[in-house]
């Protein structure tokens, strides 16, 4: 018997406040990208509502159909969440294979619009990171 778990480990805010130490990081008129911001990019509706488009979207049997073997899996996935919710530059920063880091992208890439980062009360871009734990048990 295949038991294959996914859990969902939604954003790190500690993410920002330790990996960054400038602001801006890209200055280009409306293409500036702030790793310091007053509020994160969050999925619309939170994190209820991530959960449930993983459940419905993410194929928990990615990594057993590829060759995964038992184990734990933490995918990290870094993307741009433009000022308009629009997500892009998606960067693997794990590298399971197994066709792990592949679905978690397409997950991301079936989202809805996010609701954008804020600075100063406007919306900006910023940069994410989201992860998934993939969790594959045979027995």
């Amino acid at each position: 018997m295949i038991k294959i778990f996914s859990l969902l480990v939604f954003l790190l805010p500690s993410f920002f406040a330790n990996s960054q130490t400038t602001d801006p990081i890209i200055t280009n008129a409306n293409d500036t990208i702030y790793t310091v911001v007053d509020s994160l990019a969050t999925f619309p509706g939170g994190r209820p509502a991530w959960i449930k488009h993983v459940e419905k979207n993410l194929n928990p049997n990615v990594g057993v159909e590829n060759g995964a073997k038992t184990g734990t899996y933490n995918v990290a996935i870094r993307f741009m969440v433009m000022k308009d919710g629009t997500l892009k530059d998606f960067q693997p920063e794990t590298k399971y294979g197994h066709g792990f880091e592949q679905e978690v992208i397409r997950v991301l890439k079936l989202s809805p619009k996010w609701i954008p980062a804020k600075k100063n009360g406007a919306n900006v871009n910023s940069f994410i990171k989201q992860t998934q734990t993939f969790i594959i048990s045979f027995g």
